[in-house]
C-alpha cells in the first residue's frame, strides 16, 4: 500500500470534498482514501453528498471506503423512530430552517410541510412534519439510506485505526470488544497519548487541541492520536490527513492561498 488519505466531517459542502478529491492521487490502485463519518447537517448539500460518496465507494470499492458518524447515526435514528418519540421534535428542531432536510425531500414534500407550519403549534408541526419527511427520504431515497445504515463504525490497517470519534482505550487490544457503537461515534472528550496502533478520527474541534482559535488543521498529540479538525462548517476547510506507508510519515494538506488569490493545499509535515 502506497498512501492512504483521511478526511472527516465534510458535513454536507459538497464542493470542498470534490475539491479535495480532485488533489488526491490514485495512479497506485494501493492508494486509499478513509472518509471517517459526518457527512452530513450544516452545509448545503448534505444529500448530495452522500451520492457522491456512495458512487465513489461503487466504482473504486478497494480503494474508497466510507465509516460511520455521530451525525449519520442521529439520523438515521431519527428517520426509523415511532411516530411519537421525542427524537422527531429534537433531531428536526436542531435542523436549522430544515437545512439538511430540504436536501433529501421533494418539492411536494416542502410544500406539505409549508402549507402545516400556518395552521400547527411548533411542537405538533415538527411531529406532523416528521411523517412526512421520514416518508419520502424512505420511498426515494431507500437505497442509499440502506448503504448507509450499512456503514461500519471504523477502519482497521496493522498499524492504525481510522474512526470518527474514538474507541475504549483502556481495553488495550480488546477495544474493538470493549468500545460501545456509541462511543466509536460519539466519544468525548479528545484522549491524548500512547496506544498500540495510531488512531485517525475526526468529531473534534482541533482549535480546542491546539488551544488556538484560528487553527483548523490536523491535530497530533506528538504520540499515538491524529484529529481532523471537524468544524468545517466554521472554517471552510476539509483537512486531508497523508500518510505514507513506505516511510511511515503523515502530513495534511492545509488551504492556503497563492499569488493569484486561487486556493490552494499546501503540505505541512506531522511527523
Amino acid at each position: 500500500m502506497a498512501i492512504i488519505y483521511a478526511m472527516s466531517d465534510i458535513h454536507g459542502y459538497y464542493t470542498i470534498m470534490e475539491n479535495n478529491f480532485k488533489l488526491l492521487d490514485f495512479t497506485d490502485n494501493r492508494t486509499k482514501l478513509i472518509l471517517c463519518g459526518d457527512y452530513i447537517d450544516y452545509g448545503p448539500d448534505s444529500c448530495r453528498v452522500l451520492y457522491k460518496i456512495k458512487e465513489w465507494i461503487n466504482n473504486n470499492p478497494s480503494q474508497v471506503m466510507a465509516i460511520k458518524g455521530n451525525h449519520e447515526t442521529m439520523f438515521l435514528d431519527f428517520l426509523y423512530a415511532e411516530d411519537d418519540d421525542i427524537w422527531n421534535i429534537e433531531w428536526l428542531g436542531a435542523d436549522k430552517d430544515f437545512s439538511t432536510v430540504n436536501t433529501f425531500i421533494s418539492i411536494s414534500s416542502k410544500e406539505q410541510i409549508k402549507q402545516l407550519n400556518l395552521k400547527l403549534g411548533y411542537h405538533e408541526f415538527l411531529i406532523s412534519a416528521a411523517k412526512i419527511i421520514k416518508k419520502d427520504i424512505l420511498t426515494n431515497h431507500i437505497e442509499l439510506i440502506k448503504w448507509l445504515k450499512g456503514l461500519p463504525l471504523y477502519y482497521e490497517t496493522e498499524t492504525q485505526i481510522f474512526v470518527h470519534a474514538g474507541i475504549d482505550e483502556e481495553a488495550g487490544e480488546y477495544w474493538k470488544y470493549g468500545t460501545s457503537d456509541d462511543y466509536f461515534v460519539s466519544k468525548y472528550p479528545a484522549v491524548l497519548g500512547e496506544f498500540y496502533k495510531d488512531i485517525i478520527s475526526g468529531h473534534i474541534s482541533t482549535s480546542s487541541l491546539a488551544k488556538d482559535n484560528n487553527f483548523h488543521d490536523v491535530f497530533w498529540d506528538g504520540k499515538s492520536h491524529f484529529y481532523i479538525d471537524g468544524e468545517t462548517n466554521i472554517s471552510g476547510i476539509i483537512p486531508v490527513l497523508k500518510y505514507d506507508s513506505k516511510t511511515c510519515k503523515y502530513s495534511s494538506f492545509t488551504k492556503g492561498i497563492n499569488g493569484y488569490g486561487d486556493s490552494e493545499y499546501l503540505i505541512k509535515r506531522l511527523t
